[in-house]
């Protein structure tokens, strides 16, 4: 965090339309400072695809939902490549934990049976599942191909109650699938959603924080989620915006395109996005810094 303040301490130096002296700037405490960024991706040529669902009983209502969503994805997939792997896990590593892999060849019943196949849950520390199914079990290591972009999908109606902190566990992701392209995708109870919040772990704060780091917000589970499931990932495509983590000073706003600043974008506050005035390429680094109010 230190480093990301000196980076845009001197961005913001450089930038006297801003009306922004350097010593008011040298006073904001670093956690005053947030860059978002994203990469714009490329269309996977091969794709694994995991997913943590709670199977909590609070969640039986849900599957029938999920079911149908992964197979929308699916057909959302099969557009752009027929290499791809999907597998199901619950959040508490629960016998019978895991069901998969399914790909092109398998049928459409064994995708909708999936949630339904997965053992109760009661633990919900998906984290913590993922971590452990990936790198401790015979079939999560060998789940996942190194030359694979990978796409994983959060399904819960409550917070994750694991004590995997959220930067730690994002910070695992990057380094794991630091080779291949990877993307989060959270479907949980949010804040203002259609569910109706009953107490403070209901809401999917874990889950939130971590898409965040994905340039994305949560998706409500109470919501008709599973029609536009693969608009959520970087299956869509192509990106020209970036949803900030946190509601900026708009004075303080400073994009970067490859680490040179460009002016080719507007804020809607509204949706507290930044739009950019062009599509980058594939691969190319948007970067947006701002101080937090």
């Amino acid at each position: 965090m230190f480093n990301t303040l000196l980076l845009l301490l001197s961005i913001l130096s450089c930038q006297p339309d801003y009306g922004m002296s350097y010593e008011v700037v040298e006073e904001i405490q670093p956690t005053d400072v947030v860059v978002d960024s994203f990469v714009q991706p490329k269309p996977p040529e091969k794709l694994d695809v995991l997913i943590i669902l709670d199977t909590s009983g609070s969640m039986n209502d849900n599957f029938q939902q999920v079911s149908t969503g992964v197979e929308l994805l699916r057909g959302d997939i099969e557009k752009i490549t027929l290499d791809y792997k999907i597998g199901f896990i619950n959040s508490g590593l629960v016998n019978p934990y895991y069901a998969g892999p399914y790909d092109y060849n398998s049928d459409s019943i064994d995708f909708l049976l999936a949630p339904y196949a997965l053992g109760a849950d009661w633990y919900e520390r998906a984290f913590q599942s993922m971590y452990e199914f990936v790198t401790n079990t015979p079939a999560g290591t060998a789940f996942f191909r190194d030359d694979a972009d990978k796409l994983i999908i959060f399904i819960s109606d409550e917070d994750e109650q694991g004590s995997i902190p959220t930067n730690i566990f994002h910070d695992w992701l990057v380094e794991k699938f630091k080779l291949v392209q990877h993307d989060v995708v959270a479907i949980v109870q949010i804040e203002n959603g259609e569910c109706l919040l009953n107490w403070e772990y209901d809401m999917g704060q874990k889950y939130i924080d971590l898409v965040a780091y994905y340039g994305k917000v949560g998706i409500d589970i109470c919501s008709d989620w599973e029609a536009w499931l693969a608009d959520s990932t970087f299956l869509v495509g192509e990106l020209d915006y970036i949803n900030l983590s946190q509601t900026p000073l708009e004075d303080s706003l400073v994009v970067y395109r490859n680490s040179l600043e460009t002016e080719l974008w507007y804020y809607l506050p509204e949706t507290n996005t930044v739009y950019l005035d062009f599509v980058p390429d594939p691969g190319e680094l948007i970067e947006v810094g701002y101080v937090v109010l």
